[in-house]
């Protein structure tokens, strides 16, 4: 049966906490951080790699992957994650309950809860709760290198590389529209 939450931090079991809003290829970067022994994944991955930072410490580096919105929406809807990633960063766990008109109807302004998963990070960053990185998406190696530099990861990223976007998205619903249009304007600085 899978596992769906709520979702704790396990923080004995990692090494550095990847997260995202979906869609930007943190799970590439964790499979080359995971084989140079840098842990990522504890057993739990799937469910806090897109949750919100708790506002309390978790003593551990937090590397916030992010960017290219309009791509990381199509991305995540062709492979059946949108809705799944939207819950997990919304409410913290995986509830196939809520649609996506749900969240459409109930957060116009940030259905997917990317705004409110970036600034609860920003949030841990200012006060210093935690130590916190920002990579936008698209990003070089050299960028990824100096967030992880800034992590106190002393790492060469020499044989990673980011695959190119896969650019034919097919047709895609109402609600996948409308999205597209709220967060078409959306920055995060």
């Amino acid at each position: 049966m899978k596992e769906i939450g709520p979702s704790n931090l396990v923080v004995e079991e990692m090494d550095l906490w990847v997260v995202s809003h979906g869609g930007v290829a943190s799970n590439a970067i964790c499979d080359f951080l995971e084989s140079k022994q840098i842990r990522t994944r504890p057993d739990n991955y799937g469910l806090i790699c897109h949750k919100k930072h708790p506002g309390t410490a978790v003593n551990l580096p937090i590397l916030v992957i992010f960017g290219d919105f309009e791509s990381a929406i199509r991305s995540m809807d062709r492979r059946g994650f949108l809705t799944a990633n939207a819950t997990k960063m919304r409410y913290g766990m995986d509830l196939p309950e809520v649609t996506m008109s749900r969240l459409i109807e109930t957060n116009p302004q940030d259905p997917l809860g990317i705004a409110d998963f970036l600034e609860s990070f920003r949030y841990a960053s200012k006060t210093e709760l935690d130590k916190v990185a920002f990579l936008r998406y698209p990003y070089t190696n050299d960028q990824a290198q100096q967030c992880l530099s800034e992590l106190g990861f002393d790492i060469e990223l020499e044989g990673f590389a980011l695959r190119g976007r896969k650019r034919k998205f097919g047709l895609v619903s109402k609600e996948v529209k409308l999205l597209l249009e709220i967060y078409e304007d959306y920055d995060f600085e």
